[in-house]
């Protein structure tokens, strides 16, 4: 029985490497459009249903500075993607749903 379950457990980490990989191929041509001032492209998943963001774009959404967008990285607020050790990621979706959720405390 543990070992069915160790064994499910490898075959979804095998796809969410693949998926990783798939992403950062998506980004590294992002990054590469973007230096060479082409039109740039959204970074989607392969459901087409969400973004994944990098920092400076999360910032500008919300319109925060570096140590504010930590902040809520520490506290949970927002939930990362780690791409690697030192490149995370943002759900666009995530951010959208936290918007929502400070506007709607805001309203009440």
């Amino acid at each position: 029985m543990v070992k069915l379950a160790i064994e499910k457990m490898c075959e979804e980490i095998e796809k969410l490497k693949k998926i990783i990989n798939d992403q950062q191929k998506r980004i590294a041509d992002l990054e590469r459009s973007k230096s060479s001032g082409s039109v740039t492209q959204q970074v989607t998943t392969k459901n087409d249903d969400d973004e994944l963001l990098n920092n400076e774009q999360v910032k500008r959404i919300l319109k925060i500075g570096k140590n504010s967008l930590i902040k809520l990285v520490r506290d949970r607020v927002l939930v990362v993607i780690r791409i690697n050790e030192r490149t995370v990621r943002f759900s666009k979706r995530s951010i959208m749903e936290y918007i929502q959720r400070k506007a709607d405390v805001q309203s009440i």
